[in-house]
């Protein structure tokens, strides 16, 4: 099974007062992480959306999702990772691709003590609407018709969002 990951990055990080992208965990830039992660967890293709202007992280996964078919084949499935997620674990990227192998026609979106949270892994055949959806992602999966399954991972990571530097003192 071929799984390819977009990395919304493209952001200005103006809460942050950097770009996230550039932003450092323990000494390791965010990108950095998550890149090493996915390549720990066996993922060979990867797309960082940053240094393009794009309205919203929709927009930048619709951008990288577009760029990635330019390059290779459709992938079986999309692994969504934003870039403000960096803390992710490799057992859990792992155990999400497990998990898409057996429902490879659903959203499967990782969940830690009843929250949801990222990276998620959406079927290939996903795709990002040209139209802005008010509630980004979130509702762009609310109404495909792709049936989701949550998946329940012991990594409090999916649900650390960094908006500040405080936020990653916090981790």
């Amino acid at each position: 099974m071929k799984l390819a990951a977009i990395i919304p990055a493209a952001g200005k990080g103006r809460r942050f007062g950097m770009p996230k992208v550039d932003a450092e965990y323990n000494g390791i830039t965010f990108a950095q992480r998550i890149i090493s992660t996915l390549q720990e967890a066996g993922f060979a293709d990867y797309v960082l959306v940053r240094d393009v202007e794009t309205p919203d992280m929709l927009a930048s996964v619709r951008w990288g999702m577009q760029k990635a078919l330019s390059e290779n084949e459709r992938p079986d499935g999309w692994l969504v990772w934003p870039v403000d997620h960096p803390t992710v674990r490799v057992t859990t990227i792992i155990a999400l691709a497990g998990i898409f192998a057996k429902n490879s026609n659903s959203v499967i979106i990782p969940r830690h003590q009843g929250r949801s949270g990222h990276p998620v892994l959406l079927p290939g055949a996903f795709s990002i609407p040209d139209k802005p959806n008010p509630l980004g992602l979130k509702g762009v999966i609310m109404e495909s018709h792709f049936p989701l399954v949550f998946a329940d991972v012991d990594d409090v990571g999916i649900l650390f969002n960094f908006n500040t530097p405080e936020d990653v003192h916090y981790a």
